[in-house]
């Protein structure tokens, strides 16, 4: 084997796994990170006899045979650029050294987590081994040694944006709305990312709305339309009718993820019937479109998640006109909120805003007529949504925006809005 120099910027989760693997392998690495390095990082370097950098990303990563990014190293970066044809990701590294399997890829702006467990919960029941990784929190280098059937991956618009050649055998695109403007200068580098998928997969599958991005670049795409609930505790897909009995799988969002994974898997020979029947015990992650609490009759769902206009959008689309006190907080990511807006005159009675959007959004609340308050915190928001709310209506935590002003992250906010909600039920 030959050994290589390998510089990693950034060591958040997926380098330092990384790391790890690659000086088992007998190869160089050269530890590059902006921020400063915790004291445990220094001395697990130091052990492996790693070279690091902290408070700064220098040339030195130049002399690296291969330059590794983490996903949030952002696509102008000033000594990366220099370096671009030798610049990859984990992925790249990791899957070209040896492909554990069968590779399912998702992305979309929205439902990516959900749609990843969605073929894992499937796939493990139907008796395959199966694991998720990527950017759903697992490591890509966790898996090298494993011996799978499958392996489904959550790929991110940053991670496929730095990707060189990855091995997928399925590539799937669930939607693509404006998200993170803050990171692309513009939604059309965003959707050049996302496409960027189908360059790299055998297969390719995507959501119809889709399809105007693609015009004839790829011929051979098979598109799929949002699963239709006939009733209840039926669902119609491709013109036949199935038993649903998953309320979880009901949700607008969730009926689209449904289309997606059904589709794929038929079209590697699994039946659609028996893919229903195993996701009839199938729970999503938390955090999205979560029923917390009913007190007095009000519906309190979390759905911290939604990070996007488009995805409070979505979420929207769940429920009657009218019946919804809506929660908004968060760090916008540069994208218009007028579709938002539009859609909360018809779907909201009143918002409760807090946080960095407040000065976005809020204007254009007042421009539009739609009744809003404006508090401090997510104490604050939830009292005061309960106290605007009446029975039967919802009170939905979708906040539109990032966490990062206030939170660690959207699990953070999820899980203060659920204590703060459990608080009430308990004086009510």
């Amino acid at each position: 084997m030959t050994q290589l120099l390998y510089a990693l910027i950034g060591y958040g989760v997926s380098n330092r796994s990384l790391c790890k693997m690659l000086v088992k392998m007998g190869h160089r690495v050269f530890v590059s990170e902006a921020k400063a390095l915790s004291e445990q990082d220094r001395r697990d370097l130091d052990e492996m006899h790693v070279e690091f950098e902290d408070n700064g990303n220098t040339e030195c990563v130049l002399k690296a045979d291969w330059i590794v990014v983490s996903p949030s190293v952002r696509f102008d970066h000033p000594v990366v650029s220099k370096a671009r044809e030798r610049t990859l990701t984990d992925l790249d590294v990791v899957l070209n050294i040896k492909k554990p399997g069968f590779i399912v890829a998702v992305t979309g702006t929205n439902g990516k987590t959900t749609t990843c467990h969605m073929f894992e919960h499937v796939l493990t029941k139907l008796g395959k081994r199966v694991i998720v990784a990527g950017n759903i929190g697992n490591p890509i280098a966790s898996v090298r040694d494993e011996q799978l059937d499958y392996l489904v991956l959550e790929i991110s618009s940053f991670q496929l944006f730095w990707s060189k050649n990855l091995p997928i055998d399925v590539g799937i695109i669930l939607n693509i709305e404006p998200n993170h403007l803050d990171w692309h200068p513009s939604f059309q580098h965003y959707v050049e990312s996302k496409l960027k998928l189908f360059t790299f997969a055998g297969k390719r599958f995507m959501h119809e709305s889709c399809r105007r991005f693609i015009n004839e670049r790829w011929t051979d795409v098979v598109s799929f339309s949002t699963a239709h609930l006939v009733n209840e505790d039926q669902v119609e897909f491709r013109g036949q009718t199935y038993p649903l009995r998953n309320g979880f799988l009901k949700t607008h969002q969730n009926l689209q993820n449904l289309s997606a994974v059904l589709t794929v898997l038929e079209s590697l020979g699994f039946e659609p019937r028996m893919v229903l029947e195993a996701l009839e015990d199938f729970t999503p992650p938390q955090h999205r479109m979560q029923l917390v609490a009913i007190i007095d009759g009000v519906h309190f769902v979390n759905d911290s998640k939604s990070t996007s206009a488009a995805a409070t959008i979505a979420a929207l689309q769940n429920y009657q006109e009218g019946n919804v006190v809506l929660i908004l907080t968060g760090r916008g990511k540069n994208e218009s909120y007028d579709a938002l807006v539009a859609q909360i005159k018809r779907k909201v009675k009143h918002v409760v805003v807090f946080g960095e959007i407040t000065a976005l959004i809020t204007p254009l609340l007042r421009a539009s007529n739609v009744p809003f308050r404006v508090v401090e915190n997510m104490e604050e928001a939830v009292f005061e949504a309960f106290r605007r709310a009446s029975r039967g209506d919802i009170v939905l935590l979708s906040p539109a925006a990032a966490s990062f002003d206030l939170y660690a992250n959207y699990a953070e906010r999820g899980e203060h809005f659920v204590r703060v909600v459990e608080s009430l039920k308990e004086g009510a």
